[in-house]
């Protein structure tokens, strides 16, 4: 009987180890750095202005939140709209939504959260924690079935809590948020009675959430504060809906002085683009408040990415094999950069680093070499041993940040800013291949 090949084998000491690996639980989301500004979107489509708007002035990583109906699961169109997030640094809020009819928004059911996350389980969530708002407002009646009923949205949350995290520990799951300028009336209740009336309901219900999603307006009772008067406790807060008519340039005011709790993670304004309605007044672009947002200094933010899961454990076997083989030399790595796919050698180790492309007479066409660093830093390139022109693509949580081109050896060159990967090709490849400051990367296979 002959023996199995190596690459067999290893192939069965990974499915091994990875049966034996726990599912790791959604992590706190401000133990990281974290670029907190955000923006609502109506349609997956408004994804790239909304990059444009939340990772300008020196940010990376911003939210937004949309929502999904759930007459509108086309596997199609939220795939791409998640893996354009991962392209676009981007993480999405995920606001779940039944539909509408004659006496408001359909009243949500526990089926409707499974269908939901068996759905959104399968997409490709470019964020370890994938954030979940429990539908919107309940304490209006036309957004729970024409009724007010705390008691099955309280309960709705416990169905919640075991429905998704039996799917992924990664997913985050938010409360819906409250409208806190609501009166008592019959097609609606004051904010802090809904929240007592639930509570007396179910006690547990905070404790299967792992934060809230809050709406601040100026109009409610206690203006923009009145998350305060919520009760957050220490939990995660994300402001996903907040505005002024019109639009002014409050935000970078009310970020620096207001909005400063610890505790709050994101602030994803109300709304990018009305098109035409009701909430054309709250509508961003053009305004005064999208220049400011726009200019504000923002974070780079660095949110773990997607991890090792075991409901992905074949593709995830797959995925290290590949790996493995590559750490071999024996299956190149791919690396898109701007609209170009290049194959490229990984410098990942300290020696490999140091060795990089000395003595050898050049590269092959769409080819290059990856350094990767394990921290940003102004790294030094020597061109020890080195016997031919390259360019030099500096680059930053996956955007290129400087190019310098042409560079013949023995030269030594230091980046004029932090970086974390550099791309090493043949000297007029940068310009050949269109590629430019700003540039998105992505790797691959």
């Amino acid at each position: 009987m002959p023996w199995p090949s190596p690459f067999a084998m290893l192939k069965k000491v990974l499915l091994f180890l990875l049966a034996s690996v726990s599912l790791a639980y959604a992590y706190d989301p401000l133990s990281v750095p974290n670029n907190k500004i955000g923006v609502h979107i109506l349609e997956p489509s408004e994804i790239d202005a909304a990059a444009k708007l939340v990772n300008s002035a020196g940010g990376d990583w911003g939210y937004v939140t949309i929502p999904i109906r759930s007459n509108d699961r086309d596997p199609a169109k939220w795939q791409e709209f998640f893996l354009k997030a991962r392209l676009l640094h981007i993480i999405p809020i995920i606001r779940l939504a039944t539909y509408p009819a004659s006496n408001g928004w359909i009243e949500p059911n526990a089926f409707d959260l499974v269908d939901f996350a068996n759905f959104l389980s399968d997409m490709p969530w470019p964020t370890s924690n994938r954030y979940i708002i429990l539908f919107n407002e309940p304490n209006h009646s036309n957004e729970w079935g024409g009724f007010i009923d705390p008691r099955a949205y309280a309960t709705l949350i416990l169905d919640a809590q075991n429905i998704f995290k039996s799917r992924s520990a990664d997913y985050f799951l938010l409360s819906a948020g409250l409208d806190m300028s609501a009166p008592n009336s019959a097609t609606s209740l004051d904010g802090l009675e809904y929240y007592r009336r639930m509570t007396a309901y179910q006690p547990d219900w905070p404790a299967k959430i792992d934060g809230f999603s809050v709406h601040v307006y100026p109009d409610s009772r206690a203006g923009i504060i009145s998350y305060r008067r919520e009760p957050t406790g220490s939990k995660p807060i994300f402001i996903t809906e907040t505005g002024w008519i019109g639009q002014p340039d409050l935000y970078p005011q009310t970020l620096s002085r207001i909005w400063t709790e610890p505790t709050i993670v994101a602030v994803t304004p109300f709304l990018l683009f009305a098109g035409a309605g009701d909430f054309v007044k709250f509508s961003l672009l053009g305004s005064p408040a999208y220049t400011g947002l726009l200019n504000l200094s923002k974070t780079a933010g660095s949110p773990l990415l997607t991890p090792v899961s075991l409901p992905t454990v074949t593709a995830t076997v797959n995925t290290l094999f590949k790996q493995v083989l590559t750490y071999l030399g024996l299956v190149p790595h791919r690396l898109k950069i701007g609209s170009v796919t290049l194959d490229v050698e990984l410098a990942d180790t300290p020696l490999k680093r140091q060795r990089g492309l000395s003595n050898r007479s050049g590269l092959l066409e769409n080819s290059g070499m990856l350094f990767l660093f394990p921290y940003p830093d102004k790294h030094t390139f020597w061109m020890k041993d080195m016997r031919f022109p390259l360019d030099f693509v500096w680059i930053r949580n996956g955007r290129v940040v400087e190019i310098t081109p042409d560079i013949s050896p023995p030269k030594t060159l230091v980046p004029s800013q932090l970086v974390d990967e550099v791309l090493e090709i043949s000297a007029g490849s940068a310009k050949k291949y269109g590629i430019t400051v700003g540039s998105y990367v992505e790797r691959g296979w």
